[in-house]
């Protein structure tokens, strides 16, 4: 009997250790070895790297779908794209070039903290948001992993978005960037960003947007994976990940992008239909960029649009007319010398009258024509700190911008000061100002101004739109109505009358 059971230890043995060997041999990223490659197995590699659940030794080996001697996230995003029908495994799996090529790069962002102090959640050794460590579902605002960007920091105001730009040290055709975020699960103030956009570059100055990241393939709270998958490799030397927030933090654990290294330098796709606007001013334009979010809701309303900002805060129009000024005329003249724009948009500061305007004007159009653009007027909304103060000073704009179009011809003038002025009478409870009392805010007052834009340079039918700035249903609504008001019907000054 002790032979009998013995032999069959041995059978049973031998029958585990061949099915075992089978399955270890099957195929890189069957993992579970049933001889097809499934979301089950894309589940399992994925907690493996997260760190949820560990795959047996004999399995390791189909794991490590790219065969470069370790089970990572490299893997684990080859077998995703499979999964969708994005990548076919076999395809590229032993070449080891075509891999994470942003892991181990250096990269440069966004000053973390208000005032560009020191941050409160540093990016350790500045290198964290490439080092290949992700942060796991369970973590927590102190996850090292994570870096903060405040939303209040002078940086983020400046540009609008928070962005880790990635050097890449030389050429590469990429088709894929995935971005490991934070979510409301982290801690108080922290929340996924409300968009997350990769652009691509060949010198680290000019951009071209790939497109918008897609964070909804997730069940997780804590941490988000966002990806984005292009049908056709681009060129890049530089990629920039740019984070519009929703919360008062962002918080990014790693940003990756997929692609070989290459000789090609492949141009940017062009889009025959796409306008080219350049804004020129001050804070009042580039204060949580407002052009940003025109380019938003023009996309989403099927309009193609590129924005470049050439802005200072504080600025006159005057120091843009100033040939010699290396903050101000020199930058200007510089982006008008790159491309030819569709249009050029002028908002001069809230001191300025009409004095001061038209000969700033006078040596600014002849350039502007010369590029081939046309001019247009943003009429900027009171920065006066006293609300008692604001209809006269929006008024001294309505005067100012009306005789500037009258001048030079301009037909098309975004009636800011009219849209903020309609809202606060019709909807008081909406607060359009920041938290400085002089500016407008992040969300409504931005969202508000971008709409006036839309309606009067575009044409767009608010109705249409379908980007919302993060902002609940009913106030989105409102907004829109009193843009399509300022644009429609204007502001009934009571001087005019």
């Amino acid at each position: 009997m002790k032979f009998k059971r013995s032999l069959i230890f041995l059978l049973v043995f031998s029958l585990l250790t061949t099915v075992l060997s089978v399955l270890a041999s099957a195929m890189p990223g069957d993992i579970d070895g049933n001889g097809e490659i499934t979301s089950l197995d894309y589940m399992m590699l994925k907690r493996h790297v997260l760190d949820t659940y560990e795959i047996d030794d004999e399995l390791l080996a189909d794991a490590d779908v790219n065969a470069d001697g370790s089970v990572d996230a490299q893997d684990y995003m080859m077998l995703k794209r499979h999964v969708l029908g994005t990548y076919t495994i076999g395809e590229k799996p032993s070449d080891p070039a075509y891999t994470n090529v942003a892991r181990g790069k250096s990269y440069t962002r966004t000053v973390l903290y208000p005032n560009n102090s020191n941050p409160t959640y540093p990016d350790e050794g500045g290198m964290s948001m490439t080092d290949g460590e992700i942060s796991p579902d369970d973590a927590r605002y102190g996850n090292t992993t994570f870096a903060g960007f405040n939303k209040n920091s002078d940086d983020y105001k400046a540009k609008g978005y928070a962005h880790i730009t990635v050097n890449l040290g030389e050429n590469h055709l990429l088709d894929q960037f995935t971005a490991y975020i934070g979510s409301v699960g982290l801690g108080a103030g922290i929340d996924a960003p409300e968009v997350i956009w990769a652009y691509l570059s060949a010198d680290g100055e000019t951009w071209y947007n790939a497109g918008a990241l897609d964070f909804s393939d997730t069940d997780k709270v804590n941490t988000l994976e966002a990806t984005l998958k292009l049908d056709s490799a681009l060129s890049a030397t530089y990629v920039q990940f740019r984070f519009l927030g929703n919360g008062n933090w962002i918080f990014v654990s790693e940003v990756e992008a997929y692609g070989i290294p290459s000789e090609t330098v492949t141009p940017y796709p062009e889009s025959k239909d796409q306008k080219s606007f350049l804004f020129v001013g001050n804070s009042a334009t580039y204060y949580f960029n407002i052009p940003l979010k025109l380019m938003y809701i023009a996309e989403s309303a099927g309009v193609d649009i590129d924005v470049e900002v050439c802005c200072v805060g504080s600025a006159y129009l005057e120091y843009f007319a100033d040939e010699t000024s290396t903050t101000h005329g020199i930058p200007f003249r510089e982006h008008l010398a790159k491309k030819n724009f569709d249009y050029v948009v002028l908002q001069d500061n809230s001191g300025a009258d009409y004095e001061d305007s038209k000969p700033a004007i006078d040596i600014l159009k002849p350039l502007i024509d010369a590029n081939g653009a046309e001019m247009l007027l943003y009429k900027r909304y009171s920065s006066n700190d006293d609300p008692a103060q604001r209809l006269d000073s929006a008024y001294r704009h309505e005067v100012n911008y009306t005789k500037l179009a009258e001048t030079f011809g301009v037909e098309k003038v975004a009636p800011g000061a009219d849209a903020f002025l309609i809202c606060t009478e019709k909807y008081p409870e909406i607060n359009l100002y920041h938290t400085d009392n002089s500016h407008h805010g992040e969300k409504e007052g931005a969202y508000l101004l971008a709409c006036t834009m839309a309606v009067e340079f575009l044409g767009i039918d608010l109705d249409e739109v379908t980007y919302t700035g993060g902002l609940d249903e009913a106030t989105v609504k409102a907004l829109k109505e009193c843009a399509t008001l300022a644009c429609t019907e204007g502001y009934d000054y009571p001087q005019d009358n």
